[in-house]
């Protein structure tokens, strides 16, 4: 199974490679970006990819700031759960010893 995973992304990966080798060729005539504070020229292509960088990056920033505090309540959760659990077994057993 982990053979499959394998070369089925490393297909993936080289597809994306010649559709990206494709683009730049087609789309290779130079453009301005106006910024807010400037201007800058270069091709279409890797204004086009910068632009994907950027937005993976912030998404990435992003997504992270958003998930590490769900991902430490839930480590704190799960200990909490199971000191409840050790309690429980506790006082199971010293139930279980009494009645007898």
């Amino acid at each position: 199974m982990y053979w499959i995973k394998l070369i089925l992304t490393v297909a993936i990966l080289f597809v994306v490679l010649l559709l990206g080798v494709e683009f730049s060729t087609l789309n290779a005539e130079p453009v301005t970006v106006k910024y807010l504070f400037g201007e800058a020229r270069g091709p279409l292509s890797l204004v086009a990819i910068g632009a994907f960088a950027v937005g993976v990056l912030l998404t990435a920033l992003i997504g992270a700031f958003m998930l590490l505090p769900l991902r430490w309540q839930v480590a704190r959760l799960r200990q909490s759960l199971f000191s409840k659990e050790q309690e429980f077994n506790l006082l199971a057993k010293k139930v279980g010893r009494e009645a007898r």
